[in-house]
């Protein structure tokens, strides 16, 4: 007798499906009413938000290819962003994007704007306008295509593809003054470094005249004129490194990898140069480019007259070779600062698009139409299980007659 009883317990306990769809049927008007209400309150909250529109440019950065042949321009303009794209380690997309979220380039791009005028802005609240402008401005570069493009967002379409089209104006003018200020710069200091050596080649070519017209002609050994030869190239190449390490520090602040480089490479020059005007041994020996070991007579072992003579004649050549170096580097920055002018391609302008990317009315009625619904569903469940918890707590058939004919009783009384 238990155990039916337990049974019975049990299977009145148990919930199936149709415990769980009725009250959703049982309410099914109050669940309709309240996602309808929902849905059209978010919708006219949406309508009557602020809207905000977006407008794209696209562009395709320039690249291009480095020139191999000239050590100074690469060391040069690969510490130069926009100058030296076509050398630099970060790529032209890298390089655009940097400048396209700066401050600067977006001052300069509300001024250019034509809406800036009949918007009321002063110049006291510019600075403000500058930073939420920039905060808004979105750079995509995707990995597969060349392409990066442009985004800004602005309460108006037509001042979003209007700021948008001044950036990219904007990006060419900075491209092109950043490239020619460069090349100034560097044509001058090159300049300046001409001159200096015609005039110490031009001392060096005096004193060996002189010299000769005062011992005659002297005969020097092919072993002296191979020293002679070895050590002007390598003064050749130790000034040009000095250049381009100048050229570094004075144009570019900060750690350098190729700044690190060209120092251990004067290093071993310089140590080379040392063992063959310096040493005493008998002979120095000299790898090549191929990895031959090459041997010299230092000029310590050459005699008196023929030192002083080839001293002489090292310094003609050795500055005569800087003078070629410089010379041709010279006439490389003349070209680059004429024709070495990086544009910005644009491929689409921005148009103003008359639909807002935010708030988005269909977005927010479906979204809130789904949160009603589970709201719903939760209330509906809670009333029934509210219900069902009141109908529990009330008290048995018979007790309430009984209190009901209590309740007669002391009103009869009463009365």
């Amino acid at each position: 007798m238990n155990q039916v009883n337990q049974t019975t317990s049990d299977s009145d306990e148990e919930i199936t499906l149709i415990d769980l769809i009725y009250p959703i049927f049982k309410h099914i008007r109050f669940l309709i009413l309240f996602c309808v209400v929902v849905v059209i309150a978010v919708g006219l909250y949406t309508v009557k938000l602020p809207k905000v529109y977006e407008a794209t440019a696209v562009t395709l950065p320039e690249v291009k290819q480095s020139d191999t042949g000239s050590e100074l321009k690469a060391a040069f303009l690969e510490k130069f962003g926009v100058a030296g794209l076509g050398i630099s380690n970060e790529t032209p997309s890298e390089v655009f994007e940097a400048v396209l979220k700066s401050e600067e380039l977006t001052r300069q791009a509300i001024r250019r704007s034509a809406n800036y005028f009949n918007m009321g802005l002063s110049s006291s609240n510019e600075r403000d306008l500058v930073k939420s402008v920039a905060k808004t401005i979105k750079v995509t570069k995707l990995r597969k295509e060349p392409t990066l493009s442009l985004s800004v967002q602005a309460s108006d379409p037509y001042l979003a593809s209007d700021l948008a089209n001044s950036y990219l104006v904007e990006l060419d003018i900075y491209n092109r003054s950043s490239n020619i200020t460069s090349a100034q710069r560097l044509r001058k200091y090159i300049e300046k470094r001409l001159i200096a050596a015609n005039t110490e080649l031009e001392q060096a070519q005096q004193e060996l005249r002189l010299f000769q017209e005062k011992n005659k002609a002297i005969s020097i050994s092919e072993q002296a004129k191979a020293t002679i030869l070895i050590l002007s190239d390598m003064e050749s190449r130790r000034v040009a490194l000095e250049v381009d390490k100048e050229t570094i520090d004075k144009f570019y602040k900060g750690s350098s990898v190729e700044l690190e480089k060209i120092k251990a490479q004067l290093t071993a020059i310089q140590k080379n140069i040392d063992r063959l005007t310096q040493s005493n041994e008998d002979k120095v020996a000299l790898s090549d480019q191929d990895g031959r070991l090459e041997f010299y007579i230092p000029l310590t072992r050459i005699p008196s007259l023929n030192f002083d003579e080839s001293r002489l004649l090292l310094q003609v050549k050795a500055k005569t070779g800087v003078v070629t170096m410089l010379t041709n580097q010279l006439e490389q920055v003349k070209l680059d600062e004429t024709k070495d002018i990086p544009t910005v391609n644009v491929l689409d302008w921005a148009e103003p698009s008359l639909i807002p990317i935010r708030p988005s009315l269909r977005k927010n009625v479906l979204l809130s139409g789904f949160i009603a619904l589970l709201m719903g569903i939760f209330l509906v469940y809670g009333w029934e299980y509210f219900q069902r918890a009141r109908k529990n707590s009330m008290p048995p058939p018979k007790l309430k007659e009984k209190n009901g004919f209590l309740t007669s009783f002391l009103r009869r009384d009463v009365a």
